[in-house]
């Protein structure tokens, strides 16, 4: 028969246990609520069923909670204390995901970090943009904290005896049990939440906690690489010879021959979603709208990623990032890579990047220095300012304003710089501004409202440039895209404009294009021949190319266009949808041979891209391209 006092510690080990899976489930189901158009394709019965189908990764973290709980017991008051601050983190962590799963379309991972660094900011974000749940969340947090404590304190105390080692390692057996997901035979990975076989599924099935911490214990941040379905090696030669066929190199390269100002307009969050030229109903962007008739631009670009180090890697590198993460922050910022910036940094050019956030916000300003840029600032540099700051940093016209003070200072001609705002990072305006009703929803209308803004002072900008420096090249697109929960295509959509009046001649083409294809479009336009002179992008010229192709990646879930045609491929079951591209819409249709051959495009590239990225051989893509 056990000891009494090991009875005492299992019993307090398993209320901290499953009180603490029944904080998972409840979240699980405000995270189902919360974003209900998201999973309203699944329908009640199939969601309630992926929320318990994920009952591995919950008794891990309760399991965790419960191990932690477990050392503190021999003090009532310091285990009340403890084991209520776990639960109550614990609950706090798993709405705070809701909102970042929201924005970002997948679960907080090793960015946690990145939280901690910008919790204020996240926290008026929160407040600002997600009022309801974020008062209800603390409000709740503060019952729950009194509720649990008082709890605590009615539970019996243990002793620290001659038995403890081994009721040590009776409760750390059992924490181990499990952690590594009871009697499978392989530690629980978060990779096998996709065996569900829906990515939606999957994201109600993996709750947030776990994630954080499988990705924190992962080796630091070390990423690896996702695992894809393989294709056959004479599939993917053929692909990838449809994909880059040989086509004759034009021959009166660069378009520019005067070594130009560059200036990339990194707009934070811009979502072609809401703006008129890309089929939203209301002229939110006027000032981009006029500027993108006056420019060269495809139809429509499909983003790189979620996040500002993604996009600015996929911009400036012509590669894809690691699936649903980012190159910055982990080992792959460490490795070599052949960034546009560094090209031009050899050709002469003066290089620097500002941000309206903090410089390091998810540790960009060191990022974007390894990929080439020589200097870098963020709002603290901006002493001048004439609007109060939003929940993240400076509105841009002040960004604008100290960028311009540095052009001519420590920029001197020729000079590529590249700008990252804040003022689209949330929604708060300055008070002397008048909002335009745009829509009926508030939360919504302040969001357009922040891009009308943000646009009169890229409009402006531009325009104060252009007159000082004539000889300056703008490319104009979006960082990443910040439309909200993430509806496949339409959540990857931003806009894209190469404009100098000066300089090159407008033209709208009617192509889909990826955020890969800017490094080697202005390659084309202000240095060179891409082509001719074998630069390792994985992306295409605009100025030279054909057979365009898009690609997007989220919660399992590969992305790819071509032409009119797009699939969505499950990574884990190749459960595919297949669709045709009208407008900006995606429209569902059977799928054919035609998506066949798709997905063996899709698949090839993914595999290739991934491989290369993962061993540091980014520089080699140049060696599987059949049009060099």
């Amino acid at each position: 028969m056990l000891h009494k006092e090991s009875l005492i510690y299992l019993k307090n080990y398993f209320i901290l246990f499953f009180l603490s899976y029944s904080i998972i489930i409840v979240t699980k189901f405000v995270f189902l609520l919360y974003l209900g158009d998201y999973f309203a394709a699944l329908g009640f019965k199939e969601a309630f069923g992926a929320i318990f189908w994920g009952y591995k990764f919950d008794f891990a973290m309760s399991a965790i909670i419960a191990l932690l709980g477990f050392f503190v017991m021999i003090s009532k008051k310091l285990f009340a204390f403890i084991a209520t601050l776990l639960l109550v983190s614990l609950f706090l962590m798993q709405i705070g995901d809701i909102l970042y799963f929201y924005d970002a379309s997948r679960h907080v991972g090793y960015e946690v970090s990145d939280m901690f660094n910008d919790a204020q900011s996240l926290f008026v974000t929160a407040l600002s943009q997600h009022t309801l749940i974020t008062l209800l969340a603390l409000f709740f947090s503060a019952g729950l904290s009194i509720a649990l404590f008082k709890l605590f304190m009615r539970i019996d105390s243990v002793k620290l005896t001659k038995f403890y080692p081994l009721k040590f390692l009776l409760i750390v057996a059992i924490s181990i049990f499990f952690i590594r997901g009871m009697t499978q035979h392989i530690p629980l990975n978060t990779w096998q939440v996709n065996q569900i076989g829906n990515s939606k599924k999957a994201a109600l099935a993996l709750n947030a906690t776990y994630n954080v911490i499988f990705s924190l214990a992962s080796e630091g941040n070390k990423l690896h690489k996702q695992k894809l379905p393989k294709v056959s090696a004479e599939i993917s030669k053929k692909s990838l010879e449809y994909l880059y066929n040989k086509t004759p190199p034009r021959e009166d390269l660069p378009l520019i021959k005067s070594k130009p100002n560059i200036v990339f307009l990194f707009l934070e969050s811009w979502s072609a979603v809401n703006m008129q030229p890309y089929g939203f109903a209301h002229d939110t962007t006027p000032y981009y709208n006029k500027l993108l008739q006056e420019s060269l631009h495809p139809k429509l670009m499909i983003a790189g990623g979620h996040r500002t180090t993604e996009g600015v890697f996929t911009t400036l590198v012509s590669f894809q990032n690691p699936l649903g993460k980012s190159v910055a922050k982990s080992q792959l910022q460490e490795y070599k890579y052949n960034s546009i910036i560094k090209i031009l940094n050899r050709l002469g050019y003066s290089s620097a990047f500002f941000q309206g956030t903090s410089k390091e916000t998810s540790g960009t300003g060191s990022f974007v220095q390894g990929l080439g840029f020589k200097q870098s600032y963020g709002k603290s540099d901006v002493t001048k300012r004439q609007y109060p700051e939003n929940s993240w940093g400076i509105q841009d016209p002040d960004l604008y304003a100290f960028v311009n003070s540095k052009l001519g200072e420590s920029l001197q001609e020729p000079f590529v710089i590249g700008i990252n705002g804040a003022t689209t990072h949330d929604d708060t305006l300055p008070k002397s501004l008048q909002e335009i009703a745009f829509v009926k929803d508030a939360r919504k209308n302040r969001q357009l409202n922040a891009l009308h803004f943000a646009d009169k002072a890229m409009g402006t900008f531009v325009a104060e440039v252009q007159e000082r420096y004539p000889n300056t090249l703008f490319v104009v697109l979006a960082d990443h895209c910040g439309a909200g929960i993430a509806k496949s295509m339409q959540n990857y959509m931003i806009p894209l404009a190469f404009y100098s009046k000066n300089l090159i001649r407008p033209k709208s083409m009617d192509i889909i294009v990826s955020q890969r294809d800017i490094a080697p479009t202005l390659y084309d336009l202000a240095i060179g021949n891409y082509k001719k002179e074998k630069q390792s992008f994985s992306g295409k010229s605009l100025v030279q190319d054909s057979r365009f192709f898009a690609d997007f990646y989220y919660n399992g879930i590969i992305g790819w266009i071509e032409g009119k045609q797009s699939i969505e491929l499950n990574s884990a079951t190749r459960k595919k949808g297949c669709y045709k591209i009208v407008g900006f819409q995606k429209v569902a249709q059977k799928c054919t041979q035609e998506h066949e051959r798709l997905q063996e495009h899709a698949l090839s590239f993914f595999n290739l891209s991934q491989t290369l990225l993962f061993s540091a051989k980014t520089t080699s893509f140049k060696e599987y391209r059949n049009d060099y």
